[in-house]
């Protein structure tokens, strides 16, 4: 009897820990408030009779879920946060009567232990005279942090997330606490002529030991040999039970020149930044690096992708030779690299772009074969998917596309659209709940990162809370205000919240910038609301007059 008291008692305290009883409370007054007004109003309302019954049977059910999501989850005005467990080793027993009780907010948050095979990859700091090897740095890095997530068993936080911290400010114990990573992999670069040092160190975040660390002072075209040793001494040190030998192929698909490889570099940094100017200087990255090494498949790859995203969204007019110019590089990157994943990828983005949806289709597929942990061919084919109202396959794939990379959040907030258009609603909840963790968290350590915060926003919208999401997206349009992405995704926001006036506002400032895409507006269902709209209908006729 004793252990029983003991376990009703601990469970008292939990469901006290997550505040299961004051959502409870609230909910009941709540529902008895409505029950009062139904029971007033219904019948002069001309109700039918059943009506009141229905409200108590759905304020019943509403009950259950409202307990069951203040068990797991937190709703903070920063977004939705799971609750973390109790300390096994700490059970929670009852305090003496003269003891003061804290209130739960005032506790000490409890977060869980990270992996031990876990790490994140931050960019390595320039070190070069002219302080202009920004682009090296992070290409530098990201390589290694792409062979690592495909190591299996082995945990590693996101670009997105990683990054924020090149300015080396924070703690690796603050690093590792953030972003839930057992070890952190830092260093520098020092470039001069063709001769590079790079000095990589990987360091324990629980107590700021080293790990491992080595300086390499080589020619720059051993650079994906760097890369290769770097990222078999980080497995060694944080997985060192793998008994599989590992074959990393960095070295694989290296240009015939560096020089090439650099602009390469500097193509990808600008494309990533999704800011309209820096998207747009893109393409002309990856073509000096073509002129340069006329046989790097990669560049050709990367071409044929930036040319798309900016015919996607209207930035360029694909009828002014642009898709011509993304056809002919996916075709030159297969026919240079035929095993080459990332080419199959641009030949189905390319495809897409000219409506050829069965061909976009079966390359995507051959990407993902050669490929299965690539995340943009996830990513670029689920978008694809959406696009053709194919919505539980786009949900699949943003989902698989966010497995590959568990901190970034704008998978799986597409995979809430996904859901939402497919009418899979408990899906869709469960998405967006932990979609809205990883948004909101990026939103906090990143607070210059708008896509975050707008993201934050819409998923809260999908939740039934965008009233707390409101600051948000108010906060997105103020540090980015003419952004067309930042625009779209407030004219979803309010769309979702059933402002139609002003939705249409902001979606025709968006599309009067020359930008949008006809099919994802089309397909979109944060705009359900709005499909019977004259202006909506003008909105769309604009975009499709553009060609």
């Amino acid at each position: 009897m004793r252990d029983l008291a003991a376990s009703i008692r601990n469970s008292i305290a939990e469901l006290r820990r997550r505040r299961v009883f004051r959502v409870a409370a609230v909910y009941l007054v709540v529902g008895w408030i409505l029950v009062q007004v139904a029971d007033a109003t219904f019948q002069p309302l001309g109700f039918p009779g059943w009506a009141p019954r229905l409200l108590i049977v759905l304020l019943a059910l509403g009950f259950v879920l409202a307990c069951a999501l203040a068990w797991i989850y937190d709703v903070q005005p920063g977004g939705i946060e799971r609750t973390p467990p109790r300390d096994a080793a700490s059970p929670v027993t009852a305090l003496p009567d003269a003891a003061p009780a804290r209130r739960a907010s005032d506790a000490d948050p409890i977060v869980a232990p990270p992996p031990d095979a876990s790490v994140a990859i931050l960019p390595f700091s320039d070190l070069s005279e002219a302080r202009d090897q920004d682009y090296f740095c992070d290409g530098l890095a990201e390589e290694i942090l792409n062979a690592l997530a495909k190591v299996r068993g082995l945990h590693v936080a996101s670009r997105t997330a990683s990054f924020r911290f090149r300015d080396g400010t924070v703690s690796p114990s603050d690093i590792g606490r953030q972003l839930q990573v057992a070890a952190i992999m830092e260093g520098s670069v020092r470039k001069a002529g063709d001769r590079v040092r790079v000095t990589a160190q990987l360091v324990d975040a629980s107590n700021g030991y080293h790990l491992w660390s080595e300086n390499f002072d080589r020619n720059i075209a051993d650079i994906f040999a760097i890369q290769e040793e770097i990222a078999r001494n980080v497995v060694a040190a944080v997985r060192p039970a793998l008994k599989t030998p590992l074959a990393f192929d960095l070295q694989k698909h290296a240009p015939h020149d560096m020089r090439a490889y650099e602009f390469y570099l500097r193509g990808r940094q600008q494309g990533a930044r999704m800011t309209e100017i820096w998207m747009k200087q893109a393409p002309e990255m990856f073509r000096r690096a073509i002129v340069i090494d006329p046989d790097y498949a990669q560049a050709h790859a990367g071409l044929a992708d930036s040319l798309c995203e900016l015919m996607l969204w209207r930035m360029v007019n694909r009828d002014g030779g642009a898709l011509d110019e993304a056809q002919a590089a996916a075709h030159r990157a297969l026919e240079l690299d035929p095993d080459l994943a990332e080419a199959h990828v641009a030949r189905g983005h390319a495809l897409m772009i000219a409506g050829d949806r069965d061909g976009a289709t079966e390359a995507f597929e051959h990407a993902l074969k050669l490929d299965p942990e690539l995340y943009v061919a996830h990513y670029y084919y689920a978008r694809h998917c959406y696009t053709q109202g194919h919505y539980a396959r786009a949900v699949d794939l943003f989902v698989a596309a966010h497995r590959v990379q568990p901190d970034e959040f704008q998978a799986l907030a597409l995979a809430v659209n996904a859901a939402d258009a497919a009418g899979d609603e408990t899906r869709k909840v469960k998405l967006a709940i932990e979609g809205l963790a990883c948004a909101s968290h990026q939103a906090r350590i990143d607070p210059e990162n708008a896509r975050a915060h707008y993201m934050t926003a819409g998923l809260m919208q999908h939740l039934g809370v965008g009233d707390r999401g409101q600051e948000e997206m108010d906060y997105a349009l103020r540090i980015r205000p003419d952004d067309f992405d930042v625009l779209y995704n407030a004219a979803c926001f309010y769309a979702l919240g059933g402002d139609a006036d002003r939705a249409l506002d902001v979606l025709e400032r968006a599309i009067m910038r020359g930008e949008g895409s006809l099919e994802w507006i089309e397909h979109d269902s944060d705009f359900r609301s709005l499909h019977d709209d004259p202006r909506f209908e003008r909105i769309k006729a604009t975009l499709r007059a553009k060609g």
